[in-house]
């Protein structure tokens, strides 16, 4: 087998658009929760929802990546909220994309962890 430079080897397969990822998730997000009132009762259904959409949505980009979806939505009371992570991966290779939504009635954190397959 041959040994081949990971420069001279990579593709459209092994690229990531954060971008994209970002935008893709705020339109999913402005669809699925835009008008919708806080209610305890469905905030289960609609992070369900959430994940597996994003999750659906990154597998059709058929990219060599893991994908970690998280999603909070919390009734928006003018408490704060913060969130955060660490990470010990290839900064070249792997990443996030953090979204942050709201609506009149509450807040919506998503964030995508994409780790790239050797």
């Amino acid at each position: 087998m041959a040994d081949y430079d990971r420069e001279e080897t990579l593709d459209d397969d092994t690229t990531f658009s954060s971008e994209a990822i970002h935008e893709d998730i705020v339109n999913t997000l402005k669809t699925k929760l835009g008008e919708e009132e806080f209610n305890t009762t469905k905030v289960d259904a609609w992070t369900e929802d959430v994940i597996c959409t994003v999750l659906k949505d990154l597998s059709e980009l058929k990219k060599p990546f893991k994908y970690i979806v998280n999603c909070v939505i919390s009734q928006k009371t003018g408490a704060a909220i913060s969130t955060g992570f660490i990470s010990l991966w290839d900064n070249a290779k792997d990443g996030m994309v953090h979204v942050p939504f709201e609506n009149h009635s509450l807040h919506c954190l998503v964030t995508v962890y994409f780790l790239k397959l050797d």
